[in-house]
């Protein structure tokens, strides 16, 4: 079955328990993640299972082991995340796995579109709930702006959602972070401005690549701190994007046509200009001695090696500052 992100509760409870999210308005999607997540917590679903593109090959065998729970009874929700382009069939054979008790399923894809008419598509709707997160219709982001502000008095909802309107028109991710700076510092029947606070910005993690390619180091080491506070158990999906950009800026500087050899690495078109831009900034003798960086950091990441949690994020900065300085 197929619905919009702002309708998910009326389709929470009627899935196999099987999601697929996609769309271009990522705050849609993280909402959508989040309700899901804490509508099962409180069915007892308390731990998560994060699936890259690396893990694929090994999606039934992960969650073959996972699906008999343990002695301990656990429930875990699996998050697969998917980056764009076609479905793979390691995907799509998460829908055979249904009605397991123990699990639950998002698969979180960054793709903007999908062809109704599509065959996976079809196979997708028969298990699982569908859900589109693309850009809100203005009525629609005004009653999603208010449904965010279901925290602040009646008396003062009118005002603080005409001025977060006015101020970020259409831009969500700005809207939340407002919102989030309300939460923390809101009381009921009192006002306080809408100014600038102490960043309790959330972000998405595959927006770091985009700041490191940019050479934005604030904006990067923004996203890490953010992440690091509010969603740790995204410390090895972190890990693994700094290492994509590694290793395909290593492929763009080895390869006399740095565009082909992008465009072979699997980057979008739309990223291949800001990628070109990017290693012109680096070389080969500053980036290789940063792919065991990355590679201690994955195995810490894991609970493995003598990388201590402290340690872990402050290397992470390290490394973006290494990366985001010409």
């Amino acid at each position: 079955m197929k619905c919009d992100s702002l309708s998910l509760p009326k389709y929470i409870d009627k899935s196999e328990k099987i999601f697929f999210i996609y769309g271009d308005e990522i705050v849609l999607q993280n909402n959508a993640r989040d309700y899901i997540c804490n509508f099962y917590k409180k069915n007892g679903f308390d731990e998560k299972k994060i699936i890259t593109s690396k893990d694929f090959p090994n999606i039934s065998q992960i969650i073959t082991q996972n699906a008999g729970g343990s002695l301990f009874g656990s429930r875990i929700i699996v998050e697969i995340i998917h980056e764009g382009g076609k479905i793979p069939k390691d995907i799509m054979d998460v829908l055979s796995f249904k009605n397991i008790d123990n699990l639950v399923f998002i698969i979180r894809s960054s793709i903007s579109k999908i062809s109704k008419k599509a065959s996976w598509i079809k196979q997708m709707d028969q298990s699982a709930v569908i859900i589109e997160c693309n850009k809100l219709k203005s009525f629609q982001e005004k009653a999603w702006l208010k449904d965010q502000l279901s925290f602040i008095s009646e008396g003062h909802m009118k005002e603080y959602t005409e001025r977060i309107l006015d101020l970020f028109p259409g831009n969500l991710v700005a809207q939340q972070n407002e919102i989030n700076l309300l939460k923390l510092s809101y009381e009921k029947d009192s006002k306080i401005s809408i100014t600038s606070f102490e960043d309790q910005g959330e972000f998405s993690p595959y927006e770091l690549e985009d700041k490191i390619i940019e050479l934005k180091k604030n904006h990067a080491l923004r996203i890490i701190k953010s992440i690091h506070k509010n969603d740790d158990h995204y410390a090895q999906l972190l890990v693994w994007i700094i290492g994509k950009v590694i290793n395909v800026s290593v492929i763009a500087l080895q390869n006399p046509n740095r565009e082909k050899g992008l465009s072979n690495a699997g980057i979008w078109q739309s990223k291949i200009s800001s990628y070109k831009h990017f290693v012109k900034n680096i070389s080969l003798k500053k980036i290789m001695p940063l792919q065991k960086k990355v590679y201690e950091l994955d195995l810490a990441s894991k609970g493995l090696g003598g990388i201590t949690k402290k340690q872990f994020w402050q290397e992470l900065d390290n490394i973006v500052i290494a990366l985001t300085t010409p």
